[in-house]
């Protein structure tokens, strides 16, 4: 028995799915909330202007079909609306073996039997995105709203897939293979990451910094999509640094690392010419970003010393020194710096801190010949770390020792770059300019001298 429906007015102008479908369409532009709901493209924001104001006969083979006998809609003998007769419609049974090609070829011939414009025929029967849903079963598998963020997780695949490939060799150059740090970088690392989410915007921010210097073409995306992992990283590790446990303290000192990585490569892939920076003031800033890995290691040495992360700790106990023609330079200068400052430095407060800072700089750069593969490397992370807090206020200030005591850590940062450490490019240059630019008295000497060296080995490279 057929159901009877009042004040029913039939949709003439819907998209091509709710026809197909056989039910109402909104005509909602630019698209209708089927196709909103289900996330696809809806054919009435393709449809121009002029269609939604043709005639009926233009709109498929229901609106060209002549009207039959009877009244389909009118008034009575008073005058009032009358009740609408209409036949039930069955949803059209759609099962998993309906092939995309059937659908298409049925809504092409609806249309070839119909006064459609070739435009309509055209875009019933094309593959494009445009054409109405080809897999209409597939809808009722939906059961969320439509992904916003796929570029940015596909992005992030992206950053991972690379870190895990390639990226993860270029942080720990090492004169011969170590296969236990390979490994950690590469699997245990990213393990710990899915735990410790800070850790992992840190690993995807030092990708993304890869990518931007291998890719300089790109580089304004990968710039940007590294500093939000920076900073998302940064604001997760403010959390858990507040309370180190045995737990997170492998995934915190691991961020801290990357986090100094990822500081000297924000600027060495940005493209700014090194006229432009970095500066003096953007060096502290790094440093005091290292002290911060101090802090996580004093908390927790043993367990970072004997836990998954040891190989990362450069034990060589008990080996000869390397020979290592900048550090053993750089050691006799401060060595010399040591006696100078003691002779000429009027203010006790400022002698004994500048004096420490200097001897602890001399002790790290025998100990990294004695004991590690990469002694550039560890002298970078290791002099930040044990230097006494008061040198950073009299660098700020720009106090002359304390700049003369800087260009010699300048010089091992230049050095460690021309081993290829792309995060380092251009950092040298660029602070001991700005040093230099500062210098003034009987402590000019060492940045000179420091200017002099990274000016000449820069022609080497050259």
């Amino acid at each position: 028995m057929a159901r009877l429906r009042l004040g029913y007015t039939k949709s003439r102008t819907g998209c091509l799915r709710c026809k197909q479908r056989r039910v109402k369409c909104d005509e909602t532009k630019p698209s209708c909330r089927a196709c909103l709901r289900h996330g696809i493209e809806c054919s009435l924001s393709t449809q121009p202007q002029s269609a939604t104001a043709s005639s009926p006969s233009t709109l498929g083979p229901s609106a060209s079909a002549s009207p039959s006998p009877g009244p389909r809609s009118g008034t009575g003998r008073r005058g009032k609306p009358q009740p609408v007769l209409l036949k039930p419609k069955s949803e059209p049974h759609l099962s998993p073996s309906d092939a995309p090609g059937d659908h298409d070829a049925a809504v092409a011939a609806q249309h070839a039997t119909s006064p459609t414009n070739g435009s309509a025929v055209a875009q019933a029967t094309s593959p494009s995105v445009h054409s109405p849903d080809p897999f209409p079963y597939l809808t009722r598998l939906v059961t969320g709203p439509p992904e916003e963020d796929t570029a940015n997780w596909v992005f992030d695949l992206e950053l991972l897939h690379h870190f895990t490939s390639s990226a993860f060799r270029t942080l720990m150059l090492s004169p011969t293979k170590d296969e236990q740090t390979d490994w950690l970088w590469q699997n245990e690392i990213p393990k710990q990451g899915f735990v410790h989410v800070y850790l992992l915007h840190q690993i995807l921010a030092i990708s993304s910094y890869h990518l931007a210097h291998l890719h300089p073409e790109n580089r304004h995306a990968y710039t940007l999509r590294a500093s939000q992992h920076l900073n998302a990283g940064i604001r997760r590790m403010r959390t858990a640094l507040s309370n180190i446990t045995p737990t997170n303290c492998h995934a915190l000192f691991t961020a801290s690392a990357l986090l100094f990585i990822g500081s000297l490569a924000a600027w060495s892939t940005s493209g700014t010419k090194a006229a432009n920076g970095p500066t003096l003031d953007d060096l502290v800033d790094v440093l005091i970003l290292v002290k911060g890995i101090g802090s996580v290691l004093d908390s927790s040495q043993e367990l970072l010393r004997s836990g998954p992360l040891s190989a990362l700790f450069f034990q060589q106990a008990g080996a000869e020194p390397q020979a290592n023609p900048a550090l053993d330079r750089v050691e006799l200068a401060v060595g010399d710096f040591l006696v100078e400052i003691a002779e000429t430095e009027t203010d006790d407060r400022v002698r004994a801190v500048i004096h420490g800072a200097a001897y602890r700089f001399v002790s790290v750069i025998r100990d990294a010949l004695h004991k590690a593969p990469i002694a550039e490397y560890r002298v970078l992370l290791a002099w930040p770390i044990h230097m006494s807090d008061g040198l950073i206020p009299l660098l700020r200030q720009r106090n002359q020792a304390a700049l003369a005591l800087l260009s010699y850590y300048c010089v091992v940062l230049h050095s460690a770059a021309l081993q290829g450490y792309w995060f380092m490019q251009g950092w040298a240059p660029g602070v001991i300019r700005d040093i230099a630019a500062s210098a003034t008295g009987p402590f000019k000497r060492h940045s000179a001298w420091a200017l002099g060296w990274i000016a000449g080995h820069n022609m080497c490279m050259g």
